[in-house]
């Protein structure tokens, strides 16, 4: 049975092409509808502290002419589940100077339910940390310095020079591993490999683990222990992290989930 489920990207191309890359392997029988709000969670935050009553399906529909076209024809009735994928962006421009970490934990607090406002899922620092990947046991420990210019530790770093002048995570992430570039060569096997370490990698954030979670975690648990163990050091960085190999878990479940990886 073909169920239809709303998801709100961030951007409009990366975001794309990660999911029409994991419907070809992982979810076939979903009928998913792709929108952008084409703007960062911090404006996100604004729209919504404009609003406390915020209909996420409305605006987007409104958004622009591209969504409007797309959701032409479909209601929220139409929708079983709304979830939206913003990067972490502490480095985002429109964030400086302002405490970013907790408008980003009130946006996981009021998206916390898909069936109803919409459940937001966050990469660690961006969409890019999908393509960050060398190997299974490498991955357990990369991390990504996540604040730039809006580091709170500038004045007491030694390093900030240097730390100012290093490449964009995007670049960082092309240059470090190039052979993940392709998206839209993604195989089954490589998809199989990338959900496996990304949910390992969840556990081990969560429960300093590194292994297959067996239990269900929240979204804002996960932003939590980030800010616990990563983003209040005295460097900020956040555990590399993907968002969407955690939507996958949560829609399947952990039994769902090794069932989906072992047919691939």
């Amino acid at each position: 049975m073909l169920t239809n489920i709303l998801f709100i990207f961030e951007g409009e191309k990366t975001e794309n092409v990660i999911v029409k890359s994991l419907e070809k392997s992982v979810f076939k029988d979903e009928k998913v509808i792709k929108c952008a709000f084409a703007a960062d969670i911090y404006q996100l935050y604004e729209t919504f502290s404009k609003d406390e009553y915020l209909d996420i399906f409305s605006s987007i529909r409104t958004l622009n002419e591209r969504n409007a076209e797309t959701l032409k024809g479909y209601d929220r009735d139409d929708f079983s589940e709304i979830h939206l994928f913003f990067d972490y962006d502490g480095h985002a421009t429109a964030n400086k100077g302002k405490p970013g970490d907790d408008k980003i934990k009130e946006m996981l607090d009021y998206f916390n339910n898909e069936t109803e406002q919409g459940k937001l899922y966050i990469s660690y620092p961006m969409v890019e940390a999908i393509r960050h990947f060398e190997d299974h046991d490498s991955f357990k420990e990369l991390k990504a310095k996540c604040k730039g210019r809006n580091c709170p530790n500038q004045e007491s770093c030694k390093d900030v020079e240097v730390c100012l002048e290093e490449p964009h995570y995007k670049c960082l992430v092309g240059t470090q591993c190039p052979k993940m570039s392709n998206m839209n060569q993604y195989t089954s096997l490589i998809w199989k490999g990338l959900i496996n370490a990304h949910l390992c990698k969840m556990n081990y954030v969560v429960n300093d683990s590194y292994s297959f979670p067996e239990e269900f975690v929240v979204q804002s648990v996960i932003f939590e222990r980030q800010l616990a163990k990563y983003i209040r050091q005295s460097c900020p960085q956040v555990a590399v992290l993907s968002a969407f190999p955690l939507w996958i878990f949560d829609y399947y479940g952990s039994e769902g989930t090794k069932e989906k990886l072992m047919a691939l």
